[in-house]
C-alpha cells in the first residue's frame, strides 16, 4: 500500500512538472523524487528481508520441533530400557538369594549330620571300652554270692527284660522312611533346578515329620521350587502355609520376603509392597527386613526410620 501511495505521489510530481515547463524543474523537487524512490528501494529491501527472516525463523522452529519430538522419543527409549535393566537386576538378585539360603540350610544340615556322627563315635567308642573292660570279679570266681553257675550247653540263657527292652526302644516301622534321606533328597532335587521333584519330596517329608524342626525348612522350600519356575500364585500360598503353620519356625521371615517377591512378580503391585513393608515396620533389624527395604527403594518407596518402630 505505502509502495502504490509513493508512486502515486512521484507521478503527480512529474506532471507538474510537465504540465508547466515555464516554472522549470527546481533542483528540490529532483531531489525529493530521487530520496522517494531510494525510500521505495529500501522499504522493498526490508519487505525482502522480513520476508526471508520469517522463513529462517519458522524452518527453525519446525527443525526444533522435530529435535524435541526425537527427544521425547529417546527419553522414553531410555525410560524403558532402564526399567528392564532394573526389572533383570532385581530377578537376578532374588535368584541369588534362593541360592544363598539353600547353601546356608545345606550347611545347617550337615553340621546337624557331622553333630550326629560325633555322638554316634562316641557312643561306639564308649560300647568298645565296656567289651575291652576285665570282666567282674564276681562273675569269674564260682560260688561267689550274686554269681550264677552257667547253665548247660545249649540251653538259652533268660533274656526276656533284654526283648522287651528292644521291642520298647526299637526302630521305626519298615514303611517309615528316613527323614534325614528325605529331606536330603529333597534338597539335592532343588539344587540341581528339578523343582517339580523337589516340591514332591518336601511334601512326602512333612507327611511323616510335619511337627518337626526341619518342617519349616521344608514347607519353605516347597514355595522357593514354585517361584524359582515362575509358579508364583503357588509360591505365594506355599509361603503362606509356612508363615501359618510354623509361625516360630527358622524360615518365616523368610517366608514373608519372598511372599512379597512372589506378589510383585506375579502383578499383584499393592499386595507385594503392603507384604514388604509389614515385614520392614515388623522385624526392623532382621536381615530379610534389609532386603525388603532394598526391593521397596527399586519400586520408589522410601521407609524411613521412624516408621520402623
Amino acid at each position: 500500500m505505502k509502495k502504490y501511495a509513493l508512486t502515486i505521489f512521484s507521478v503527480a510530481l512529474l506532471s507538474v512538472v510537465t504540465a508547466s515547463p515555464a516554472l522549470g524543474v527546481s533542483r528540490e523537487i529532483i531531489q525529493m523524487m530521487q530520496q522517494l524512490d531510494t525510500l521505495q528501494q529500501s522499504v522493498q529491501a526490508l519487505q525482502n528481508t522480513v520476508t526471508t527472516q520469517t522463513a529462517i525463523l519458522h524452518t527453525l522452529l519446525q527443525q526444533t520441533s522435530q529435535d524435541v519430538s526425537q527427544m521425547k522419543s529417546q527419553m522414553a527409549d531410555l525410560q524403558k530400557n532402564t526399567e528392564q535393566n532394573l526389572a533383570s537386576s532385581s530377578s537376578k538378585v532374588d535368584s541369588m538369594t534362593s541360592q544363598i539360603q539353600a547353601l546356608s540350610s545345606s550347611l545347617e544340615q550337615t553340621q546337624s549330620q557331622l553333630t550326629k556322627l560325633s555322638e554316634q563315635l562316641a557312643q561306639t567308642q564308649k560300647e568298645i571300652q565296656t567289651l575291652n573292660a576285665p570282666p567282674n570279679a564276681a562273675q569269674t570266681i564260682p560260688g561267689a554270692p550274686g554269681s550264677q553257675p552257667p547253665g548247660p550247653a545249649g540251653t538259652p540263657s533268660d533274656t526276656s527284660g533284654a526283648g522287651g527292652s528292644a521291642q520298647i526302644a526299637g526302630p521305626s516301622p519298615a514303611n517309615t522312611p528316613d527323614p534325614n534321606s528325605l529331606f536330603n533328597s529333597a534338597m539335592g532335587s532343588f539344587n540341581s533346578g528339578q523343582y517339580a521333584l523337589a516340591v514332591q519330596g518336601f511334601q512326602e517329608f512333612l507327611q511323616y515329620y510335619g511337627t518337626t524342626p526341619r518342617a519349616s525348612s521344608a514347607q519353605y522350600y516347597i514355595g522357593e521350587s514354585y517361584y524359582n519356575n515362575g509358579d508364583y500364585r503357588h509360591a505365594v500360598e506355599a509361603y503362606d502355609k509356612c508363615v501359618e503353620r510354623y509361625p516360630n519356625g527358622d524360615k518365616t521371615l523368610a517366608a514373608r520376603l519372598k511372599k512379597g517377591y512372589a506378589l510383585l512378580a506375579n502383578g499383584d503391585r499393592a499386595a507385594g509392597i503392603r507384604e514388604l513393608r509389614s515385614l520392614v515396620e515388623q522385624h526392623p533389624q532382621a536381615h530379610e527386613s534389609e532386603l525388603a527395604s532394598q526391593r521397596l527403594r527399586r519400586l520408589g518407596i522410601i521407609i524411613r526410620a521412624g516408621n520402623q518402630g
